[in-house]
């Protein structure tokens, strides 16, 4: 049971470390984040950061709360899940441009198979916690 707990406290620590990593760093340096996506310093403006920053703080947000929730398996399990969501809500919004044949196909495949790995991640999470209660 101990072993459980402490590896279930590790996966949340792992998905946690995403969040912070990703949000930090979308937050901090929203042009590197852009030019992740794509965008080229011709296409850089004032309102993309804005969204960038954002997008970063969203995420850094989101991983707080798994930390938040990281002893309690039953509140694990629902903040996990709503980051799955995020991230699949994230994946399509991805995917539109596909869809709709607007933008770089590129950048969009690789937005979407970005959140759908992590949401697949946060939802073995959630799993892993509901288990655990």
């Amino acid at each position: 049971m101990a072993e459980s707990t402490a590896l279930l406290r590790r996966y949340a620590g792992v998905m946690l470390a995403e969040r912070v990593t990703i949000g930090a760093a979308a937050a901090l340096a929203p042009g590197s984040l852009l030019n992740a996506f794509g965008i080229d310093s011709a296409e850089d403006s004032p309102t993309l950061r804005y969204f960038a920053r954002l997008f970063g703080i969203r995420n850094v947000v989101l991983g707080i709360l798994v930390w938040q929730s990281r002893e309690d398996p039953q509140r694990l399990a629902a903040v996990a899940s709503i980051n799955a969501a995020t991230e699949i809500l994230d994946a399509v919004a991805g995917a539109v441009p596909l869809i709709t044949r607007q933008g770089r196909d590129a950048s969009a495949v690789a937005a979407v198979a970005t959140s759908l790995a992590v949401s697949a991640g946060f939802a073995g999470l959630a799993v892993a916690a509901h288990r655990r209660r």
